[in-house]
């Protein structure tokens, strides 16, 4: 009697497989809702790490140049780089904004990176072998002779909306302006593989503000022996700019664009793991109803609650062991196969893992319990 869990598995095979899977879907759609977020948060701090700056001013109010609308005059500029604190000549103005570029003939989604070449914001230098960066504006100030060609440096893995690859000398259409591709740089995707435009700051106010002088934002360094809080805490009282440390737009845009979006997602993976164990418990207890007169027998001759109990859960642990190590093979797979970034933290699939199986296991116990009320001389006539 020692397989005796196995062979009843093996008898109610098709049952045990549909619960397996249910599992393994389950888990799978659980840790992948997880990569998901993952992934965001990820993305969403490439560009913002990049740019090496880790003070970053916007205008009053705006909330930050990432989470709300924001407009500087470039006469901050000057004010900015001459505060004490601020390491000289590290001040870049910038304009980072949603587009809808069109590419042969189809809009697709992209953000648009508008800086000074040679200050923080941008790349310096395009991959080995593929183009060249932009060709910059010539002064710091506007002079409207100083209008640089229209040309954009494309993230490496921007594709067109049917998904073939941009060629070097390729067009694209931005509010209507035409901007020649002439280099890819590597790939520093946004939130849900939004790819990033470089390209000049001039160009930029030309393509996105018709030729307005304002900038979204800017970025600086601060000097090494300068706390970077009570800076941003300085500049705040001037009372027309709003300045924020790295870590603090970091977690604002995280917030706007991963955590308060992804909340009904937190709800739907609770729901995951609720229906995970509704479904054990559900296909245990009708598989016990089933098993009236096996119970009743092996009542009859000997056999303790705990034994039976025991046969049951031993068949619901080894279910949902193999539905959990499935379930997380399915999601890294699924995870590979994914069309956006997604990112399965190996902490959080240990947890994962150890809550469903647990969710799982105690669905089969309560289920379980329902072979101690079989009365062994009822089971006999095949009543219950």
């Amino acid at each position: 009697m020692t397989h005796i869990f196995l062979k009843d598995m093996v008898y109610r095979r098709t049952r045990v497989v549909m619960t397996t899977i249910g599992i393994v879907v389950l888990i799978t759609l659980i840790l992948l809702l997880g990569g998901i977020m993952n992934g965001m948060r990820i993305q969403v701090q490439q560009y913002i790490r990049s740019t090496e700056a880790n003070l970053w001013i916007s205008a009053e109010g705006s909330g930050g140049g990432f989470t709300g609308f924001s407009l500087l005059v470039p006469e901050y500029l000057v004010f900015i780089n001459h505060t004490e604190g601020v390491k000289r000549n590290s001040v870049s103005p910038l304009i980072f904004a949603h587009a809808r570029p069109v590419i042969n003939g189809k809009a697709t989604k992209s953000i648009v990176v508008g800086y000074k070449r040679g200050k923080l914001g941008g790349p310096t230098q395009t991959i080995p072998n593929q183009g060249r960066m932009f060709t910059p504006s010539q002064y710091d100030d506007y002079r409207p002779e100083d209008q640089p060609p229209a040309e954009v440096v494309i993230d490496e893995k921007m594709r067109t909306p049917s998904g073939g690859k941009i060629p070097i000398g390729g067009k694209i259409y931005i509010g209507g302006t035409e901007l020649n591709v002439v280099g890819r740089t590597k790939s520093l995707m946004f939130v849900l593989d939004t790819p990033l435009l470089f390209m000049d700051l001039r160009t930029a106010q030309e393509v996105l503000l018709k030729n307005s002088l304002h900038v979204n934002m800017m970025i600086a360094k601060t000097e090494s022996d300068y706390s970077v809080e009570a800076l941003a805490e300085e500049l705040d009282q001037n009372g027309m700019i709003e300045a924020k440390t790295l870590d603090q737009t970091l977690t604002s845009i995280i917030e706007n664009y991963v955590d308060e979006p992804m909340k009904a997602v937190q709800f739907l993976r609770i729901m995951l793991w609720l229906a995970a164990g509704i479904i054990v418990t559900m296909i245990s207890y009708v598989t016990t109803l089933e098993k009236t007169r096996e119970i009743g027998t092996l009542k009859a001759i000997g056999a303790s609650d705990y034994y039976i109990m025991m046969l049951i859960l031993k068949q619901v642990i080894l279910m949902s062991s193999a539905g959990v190590i499935l379930g997380v093979f399915s999601a890294f797979l699924s995870a590979n196969l994914a069309p956006i970034f997604v990112k399965i933290d190996l902490l959080e699939t240990s947890v994962v893992a150890i809550i469903s199986f647990v969710v799982c296991c105690s669905g089969g116990y309560f289920a379980s319990r329902k072979a101690l009320d079989v009365d062994p001389m009822i089971a006999f006539r095949g009543e219950f």
